[in-house]
């Protein structure tokens, strides 16, 4: 039986608390997974109720959930093994030190900053993307960056001549057959994220960069449903086996640290937790429009968290520190979960 009660408090806690509008939420355990739907999908110009079904602005999930996954496809297929040199596939980067899993691990020390960067344009965000340079934090600093999965998007279209978005498409979430999961959502089927300019964004990228860069951002722009994502999590634990689009041995090289000692622990593209009591890996991300996944293969559970804590404003830090006390609860709960 699924117990994760505390954690199912501390959600919906968020909610009396008004934290968040709205939060779709889903526990898996084994063959078992139990989900909710509470509270509303928008505070303004009205307020409209929540769907179970309802597609949110994934943000940073973009991440691991397409760009990374056409990467470990080809790194299944023997065509990539993410030694290769950033150079080799974006001649115009200029340090040839910089690697794919550097990327991918976010220890490439490539500064993030850019001047006026919503200023720009998608040519000129793309050119001062790949001109930025490499501080000393190389290899010697683990620092979070859009930066880093926008380079192997650009990877990606050399390789298919096609942009990331587009080949994530119809190399991942298609053969998947997951409906919901698109770049291109309905505007009615989304949950609205932030106010900007008189507006509320709603089937739109929150994300400045997602905006500029359309379907060549490997870093955000993604939407998707509770549903969806649970399919996908049950591929990540090994519960449906066939459901990704490379073998469960290249899943489970998901759950190992990629960094060296005295870096803090990532593995490609995920953050990582240990298990309390074990210490085993388990792998997690998050969005910054309030969104979180969490996955133990070991155990074979999840948490799935969906809200639009930047709705309708995005200044909404409490959020941060609840939500890690939700994850902290989550593992601490399920560690206690007996494996099935």
């Amino acid at each position: 039986m699924i117990d994760y009660s505390a954690t199912q408090n501390l959600i919906e806690s968020m909610l009396s608390e008004r934290i968040v509008p709205g939060v779709n939420y889903a526990f898996i355990k084994g063959k078992q997974v139990f989900t909710s739907t509470v509270g509303f999908a928008s505070l303004y110009p009205a307020v409209t109720q929540l769907s179970p079904f309802a597609q949110y602005d994934l943000a940073s999930l973009t991440k691991v959930l397409a760009t990374e996954n056409v990467l470990l496809k080809l790194y299944d297929q023997g065509k990539l093994n993410f030694t290769e040199p950033l150079q080799k596939y974006v001649p115009e980067f200029k340090d040839s030190r910089v690697r794919l899993f550097h990327l991918l691990t976010h220890t490439s020390g490539i500064r993030g900053w850019i001047p006026n960067r919503d200023l720009l344009d998608h040519d000129q965000l793309l050119e001062a993307i790949i001109n930025l340079p490499v501080t000393d934090e190389f290899e010697h600093k683990m620092r979070y960056a859009d930066t880093n999965f926008i380079l192997l998007g650009q990877v990606i279209k050399k390789i298919y001549h096609q942009p990331v978005q587009e080949v994530a498409m119809h190399e991942v979430f298609q053969p998947m057959k997951l409906a919901n999961t698109t770049f291109h959502p309905q505007k009615d089927n989304c949950v609205p994220t932030a106010l900007m300019d008189g507006e509320v964004l709603q089937g739109i990228p929150h994300d400045p960069k997602a905006r500029q860069l359309g379907s060549d951002c490997g870093s955000a722009g993604l939407f998707s449903s509770l549903d969806d994502l649970i399919k996908i999590s049950r591929g990540y634990l090994g519960l449906e086996r066939n459901l990704l689009p490379y073998s469960q041995k290249t899943v489970s090289l998901l759950f190992d640290n990629k960094n060296r000692r005295g870096l803090k622990p990532r593995s490609w593209g995920w953050d990582l937790r240990f298990d309390p009591l074990m210490y085993y890996p388990i792998i997690l991300h998050t969005g910054f429009t309030g969104t979180l996944i969490i996955l133990d293969r070991v155990k074979q559970s999840g948490l799935i968290l969906l809200t639009n804590r930047v709705h309708p404003s995005g200044h909404n830090l409490i959020f941060l520190a609840m939500r890690e006390k939700i994850i902290q609860t989550f593992l601490k709960e399920n560690s206690k979960q007996k494996d099935d």
